[in-house]
């Protein structure tokens, strides 16, 4: 790997750290709303955010860490049933 994408990496790797922090603490701070006898719509909405944290967590890292090019994509995928 060369230096560049090494110092890439490890920026991408920075803002996922962020992400998960920022996580943990909305998670924290519903668990201490919810706790504490808070406002239920408090802990709910920072609930939400810990989930639109963890989508874009996912997404940085599916789009970054884990991008397959389109050139290498396969031309048709196969559909699982829902059985």
């Amino acid at each position: 790997m060369s230096e560049i994408a090494s110092v890439q990496f490890a920026a991408i790797d920075e803002v996922l750290l962020l992400l998960s922090e920022a996580r943990e603490r909305a998670e924290g701070a519903a668990k201490t709303i919810t706790d504490s006898g808070g406002q239920a719509h408090l802990a709910e909405v920072l609930e939400r955010v810990d989930k639109e944290l963890l989508a874009l967590h996912r997404r940085l890292m599916d789009e970054t860490l884990f991008h397959v090019p389109a050139s290498e994509k396969p031309v048709e995928q196969l559909a699982l049933d829902a059985a």
